[in-house]
């Protein structure tokens, strides 16, 4: 794999927000579900890297703070409960955590990002598009993995990536428009109507679950 290739495609799909690019890049012999899906898992084992040094980092702050030793100290906490958090808090636990959650972002990664490129897909099919999957998926990885990679570093610069990483998921939103409307050549409209109708069915389902939620909590406080 030439990664200086990968990554130049992945700079444009993320810098070059039109149709034209889209285009092209729907032409190459790499536009693949297998590419798509390689992309997302270099992605995801970056983006878990990047979380396990974030996990390790908050823990020397944590132990460093001292309160590790205050809640060992604790009369309260029996013997055996002491040994295990001992072990843990030792540093072992979080390694194992941190690799089980290494495992994890692989497995996961691909299997929810081809959900909702599928599901985008049922969607402008269903409203005339007549693009491949395949390739709608590669079109969307070439710009979902670095944004991830991206998010995952931002993640560990506390208030200030949390803002940052919400409007590159605003912007995704745009780079979603693109690769819908270019690869299944439906019109401004279709295209828009592409987002905003996973955005609508999943606001109203979080409703009906707060609502839901509401009716059983209100008769315990009567």
């Amino acid at each position: 794999m030439d990664f200086s290739a990968v990554f130049q495609t992945w700079l444009n799909a993320v810098t070059q927000p039109n149709e034209e690019f889209y285009d092209n890049e729907r032409k190459s012999p790499n536009a693949t579900l297998g590419t798509a899906i390689i992309w997302i898992v270099i992605a995801a084992i970056i983006s878990a890297i990047v979380g396990v040094i974030g996990i390790f980092i908050g823990f020397g702050a944590l132990s460093g703070s001292g309160i590790f030793d205050e809640i060992l100290s604790d009369p309260e906490i029996s013997s055996e409960v002491r040994v295990v958090m001992e072990a843990f808090l030792s540093g072992g636990g979080f390694a194992g955590l941190a690799g089980a959650g290494l495992v994890a972002s692989i497995i996961f990664a691909p299997i929810g990002f081809l959900i909702g490129v599928g599901i985008l897909h049922l969607i402008a099919r269903l409203l005339g598009g007549q693009g491949d999957f395949g390739r709608y998926a590669y079109l969307n990885a070439a710009f979902q993995a670095p944004i991830q990679i991206v998010t995952s570093v931002l993640g560990l610069i506390p208030f200030l990536g949390g803002c940052v990483s919400f409007l590159l998921a605003l912007y995704s939103l745009v780079l979603v428009y693109f690769a819908t409307k270019t690869e299944h050549q439906l019109s401004q409209g279709r295209s828009i109507m592409v987002l905003l109708i996973p955005l609508i069915i999943g606001i109203l389902l979080s409703a009906c679950i707060v609502l839901a939620f509401i009716s059983l909590a209100i008769p315990q406080f009567q």
